[in-house]
């Protein structure tokens, strides 16, 4: 076979790439806003790009969930209920602590010392400029957990979960509670800490526990921050997992 198709697929793939990455992070910050229509044409023209790899960076964005394809009408940023965050935080409750199990079992001290260095950068990152940076590292810490467990497949589930929260919104809810800003950027690195320091002890029992209790303050701050009802987090628990009400 001839040799140029392939090195012009090549070129498509590394374009979609590209693609993939710029809508991607548009999307993690929040400047593709929820309910943002994704269109190939307007994207192509916008990275100086033809549509195929718009069209395959779309594809991929649906399936990790970061866009949805609406029958007839195109891909758009999803928009989320309160409904939808419920499962969300439900679906981490299940999903993390078992994560966090089975890494304490495996997961290399190089890889602990790197999430350190993580948290150290993330500590510096305060103020709302600096939110989508201190975003970024935070999914990159879990994102990290979820590889050492020792699962692809659940790590991919996890991945998943994660895409369909809109964590902006809860970093920008800080901002409009000033008064307590302080106190939970720092809570959100201090639990961080404390999982690190369990982990580093091989206790997978501590471990898990500890993820649990993180996942419970998160599910505070969602109430908190974002508005949505306690019971309505409490019901999805309730379906999804009822140990996470115990």
């Amino acid at each position: 076979m001839p040799g140029t198709p392939i090195v012009r697929l090549e070129q498509q793939k590394q374009r979609a790439d590209l693609v993939l990455e710029v809508v991607r992070d548009n999307i993690i910050s929040g400047q593709f806003a929820p309910g943002t229509w994704l269109r190939q044409e307007e994207l192509a023209s916008q990275l100086g790009v033809s549509h195929t790899p718009v069209r395959q960076a779309l594809e991929r964005l649906v399936g990790d969930g970061l866009a949805e394809r609406v029958p007839y009408k195109g891909v758009r940023v999803p928009t989320v209920s309160h409904d939808e965050v419920a499962e969300v935080c439900a679906l981490r409750l299940l999903l993390e602590p078992i994560i966090v199990r089975l890494a304490a079992k495996i997961i290399p001290e190089s890889r602990l010392l790197a999430l350190s260095r993580l948290l150290d950068k993330a500590e510096t990152l305060c103020t709302l400029d600096e939110m989508g940076s201190r975003r970024d590292i935070n999914r990159r810490f879990h994102r990290i957990l979820s590889e050492e467990c020792g699962s692809p497949l659940l790590a991919r589930l996890h991945e998943m979960v994660w895409n369909r929260f809109p964590d902006w919104m809860l970093y920008e809810g800080m901002f409009r509670k000033p008064e307590t800003r302080e106190l939970r950027l720092g809570r959100e690195i201090s639990e961080h800490r404390q999982l690190l320091a369990i982990l580093a002890t091989r206790d997978e029992g501590l471990a898990e526990k500890s993820a649990f209790e993180h996942l419970r303050c998160f599910s505070q701050e969602i109430v908190d921050l974002l508005g949505i009802p306690a019971e309505v987090l409490e019901e999805k628990q309730r379906e999804l997992w009822p140990r996470a009400t115990t």
